[in-house]
């Protein structure tokens, strides 16, 4: 028996039996695409899966999971016996008892379920109790008038279960940020369509490795749009250098591809497109240049990196396994990268490129 937790989905009010019901599915079909057939009960403040301790490393990716621990169930008398058993092999300096009890009907507190597990514990293994720092700890949790054992306690994604929140398209490259961008929009329960605009050499595979990687933290798989970054591009590009503004080439490059997330957004009912800008990082980040991107796409756009330094977000991407891709993934350099780039360029002149844009039917 695996014991799932949830944090912020048991405060929901009135939603909460909707998102329970979502979390427990979404756990389930992660275990169905890794090949694992599993049943599930939810138990205020717990969900409970029957599955192989296995399955508990692919739960604990499931966003809305705080935390996952392989248990046994049993009898609260039948727990010395096991653990007599199930303790040898460890030799820890020292240990804790941890119990919690959620059927608040079982007779002994928790307290003394600490002590009375803690004592045998001493008494058959001789090991130090560490109430504060210990090596091992004994986790008991009391559910239902039944005891569920464990001695190992995963830490989940957290969040909201996927499903819960709509769908987004994400602009998606194999880089740092774009994928950790995909990721916290999963964790906050919202289903992602991806689309990568392909500047050949071997973007396109690092970014189907990367769509891999995100699948863990997604219950359906992730639909990948590829479009060609150099086709999308290559008539804005021309407007602009026979208008002589040509210094607004990246600004209007994330335009071009913002507009087309748009349309793939309404076609696929998406709410609004998310992209991996951090604040500042590249020319096209600017506060101003953010400014301009936005407005020139009449569609929502979300950047949940905004206010993230790149020490932060690298460490996200290590931690859900993305940046091992991004050290696969080509130096492309863009033909139509400029000598010189915007960096904090004024509205009029911003409005003078959208109006050459508008005569060609490009915006």
């Amino acid at each position: 028996m695996i014991i799932v937790r949830y944090g912020e989905v048991g405060i929901k009010g009135g939603k909460r039996r909707e998102f329970e019901r979502k979390l427990r599915d979404n756990v389930l079909a992660a275990l169905r695409r890794k090949g694992i057939e599993g049943r599930a009960k939810i138990i205020r403040g717990r969900i409970l899966v029957d599955a192989p301790d296995e399955a508990a490393r692919i739960i604990a990716k499931v966003p809305g999971v705080v935390s996952v621990s392989p248990a046994r169930e049993m009898d609260y008398e039948e727990i010395p016996a096991y653990l007599k058993d199930a303790l040898k092999g460890f030799n820890p300096k020292s240990f804790k008892v941890e119990t919690q009890r959620l059927d608040k009907t079982f007779l002994k507190t928790s307290m003394e379920i600490n002590r009375e597990i803690g004592a045998f514990i001493v008494e058959n293994f001789g090991w130090k109790v560490d109430l504060k720092n210990p090596e091992l700890v004994v986790g008991i949790e009391i559910i239902a008038g039944k005891a569920y054992v464990f001695l190992e306690k995963l830490r989940g994604v957290g969040g909201l279960p996927v499903g819960t929140q709509g769908k987004v398209v994400v602009l998606l490259s194999g880089g740092i940020d774009s994928p950790v961008a995909a990721f916290l929009m999963l964790k906050r329960g919202a289903g992602v369509i991806a689309v990568h605009f392909d500047q050949g050499l071997n973007a396109r595979n690092v970014v189907e490795k990367v769509v891999d990687i995100l699948e863990d933290y997604s219950p359906e798989p992730i639909e990948l749009i590829v479009e060609n970054h150099f086709e999308i591009l290559k008539p804005y590009v021309k407007a602009l250098i026979e208008a002589g503004k040509g210094e607004w080439t990246c600004v209007v490059c994330k335009v071009a591809m913002l507009r087309r997330a748009a349309e793939i957004a309404r076609e696929k009912g998406a709410l609004g497109i998310v992209t991996g800008d951090s604040l500042g990082q590249v020319a096209s980040q600017t506060l101003s240049n953010l400014y301009f991107e936005t407005m020139s796409v009449r569609f929502p756009v979300h950047r949940p990196l905004l206010g993230m330094d790149k020490e932060e977000i690298v460490a996200i991407a290590r931690r859900i396994g993305t940046y091992q891709a991004f050290l696969e993934y080509p130096y492309c350099d863009c033909p139509f990268r400029p000598d010189r780039v915007v960096t904090s360029g004024k509205l009029e002149e911003f409005q003078h490129v959208l109006e050459v844009l508008e005569r060609e039917g490009l915006v």
